[in-house]
């Protein structure tokens, strides 16, 4: 009994000494996306909404970054992700959607590995037209091989249809 324990043990430190503890994901709220002071043109107007985050630990797999919050009965147009490398390494990637669908606009877009610019190109891409307020956001769908720190900065341009 006692050897079946000690193997347990050990193994449990194997894990966490190569894999590392578990990190819960999070949800994060760049400041306009939890503002509920969000701009709504006429209708008929279009809009282009730009907000940033700071990301200042490392983000986990399944992490939320809720960006731009978009109005009721409009149509979202476009979205870009400009990012900083948030990734010592090679394997982050990052998807932009809704709450109803995570990566409706991108899908696992590489462009946290170096840094750089994804527009929509997931095959659902755009127009996404919306009965109720929500957020798009931006999902990270693979973890960073190592911390990574940065900007991330969404651009959504959407227009009302009242």
């Amino acid at each position: 009994m006692k050897s079946l324990s000690f193997k347990l043990i050990l193994g449990l430190l194997a894990a966490l000494l190569f894999c590392g503890p578990a990190m819960a994901a999070s949800t994060f709220t760049s400041t306009q996306g939890g503002s509920y002071n969000l701009y709504q043109p006429r209708g008929g107007e279009g809009a282009s909404v730009t907000e940033t985050y700071e990301v200042t630990t490392a983000l986990v797999i399944n992490d939320v970054i809720q960006m731009v919050k978009v109005p009721k009965n409009c149509t979202v147009t476009d979205v870009k992700l400009i990012v900083d490398d948030l990734d010592t390494g090679t394997t982050i990637t990052l998807s932009v959607g809704n709450g109803d669908d995570p990566d409706y606009f991108i899908s696992a877009s590489t462009v946290g590995q170096a840094g750089g610019v994804a527009r929509a190109d997931a095959a659902t891409g755009f127009p996404l037209a919306l009965t109720a307020n929500d957020t798009i956001d931006v999902l990270v769908a693979a973890a960073p091989t190592g911390g990574g720190t940065g900007t991330v900065t969404l651009v959504v341009d959407y227009v009302v249809t009242r």
